[in-house]
């Protein structure tokens, strides 16, 4: 995996995100792992949480010690801890051992999502249920998990990943776009305490193993050649993870428009 230089580059590259600690979920592959880069690169110490210590799965490259790994070639820090959103025990150990490591939270990425396969008429209920297990509420427990943290410090920056599905219909859309309306609710309760909360999607799809990704016993499917590298999308989740209240909160954007909006 290529690392990442900043669009802006010049004197600010690299100290952008200093002394910030940021917890991303789901950052075992994907866009979760380009992000980790991308903010260690920027002077972040990265919690790197996800379920997945070993690689079972070889249409699913990338575990938690992997992506430490690449942390630390970019320069960066980085702490392995083993997470599942879907348990609320789980969040919860995943922010103590973070406060314990750390001693604060500035930015939580909340990226874990599934997508399982089928439509509203034919997805398993149990499936559906899973969906918004991880996709929604693990955001939620997620979010209340880092509170108290970040009220203490009256900062902080909460990071919700939505999806371009949200322009079409589907039970994955559903969720993100639940996601969505979450975003900005928390948002407002949360301004007068110094905590901002956005919301990012890619503008397009981006190459990735979960892109990529079937369902287990099946082959990858192809992808276009000409798809856009994550380069932009981890330079709007920096420019995110920088935000207060007073300058950004409550919005969702795709990673064009915050560029766009917050680059400048």
């Amino acid at each position: 995996m290529p690392l990442f230089t900043s669009s802006r580059g010049g004197a600010e590259l690299g100290d952008r995100l200093k002394g910030k600690v940021a917890i991303i979920t789901g950052a075992s592959r994907g866009l979760g792992q380009h992000c980790a880069i991308g903010y260690a690169q920027e002077g972040a110490s990265v919690v790197v949480a996800a379920r997945t210590e070993e690689q079972k799965d070889p249409n699913l490259p990338g575990t938690i010690y992997e992506t430490v790994a690449l942390v630390e070639k970019a320069g960066g820090e980085a702490l392995p801890v083993v997470c599942n959103v879907g348990d609320v025990a789980s969040i919860q150990a995943m922010v103590d051992r973070t406060v314990e490591a750390f001693g604060r939270i500035d930015v939580l990425m909340n990226n874990a999502a599934v997508q399982p396969p089928g439509g509203i008429s034919t997805i398993q209920p149990r499936h559906w249920e899973l969906e918004f297990q991880i996709n929604v509420h693990g955001p939620f427990h997620c979010a209340r998990a880092v509170l108290p943290v970040m009220r203490e410090q009256h900062s902080g920056n909460i990071i919700n990943i939505s999806s371009g599905a949200t322009r079409g219909g589907s039970h994955y859309s559903a969720t993100k776009r639940a996601l969505e309306a979450f975003t900005i609710g928390l948002a407002h309760e949360l301004k007068d305490d110094g905590i901002a909360v956005n919301c990012l999607k890619p503008v397009g799809a981006i190459d990735t193993p979960g892109l990529r990704y079937r369902g287990a016993g099946t082959q990858p499917r192809p992808v276009r050649a000409d798809l856009p590298t994550a380069e932009n999308y981890v330079e709007a989740a920096i420019l995110l993870a920088m935000q207060t209240p007073d300058s950004c909160t409550g919005e969702v954007f795709n990673d064009q428009e915050a560029t766009d909006r917050l680059g400048s």
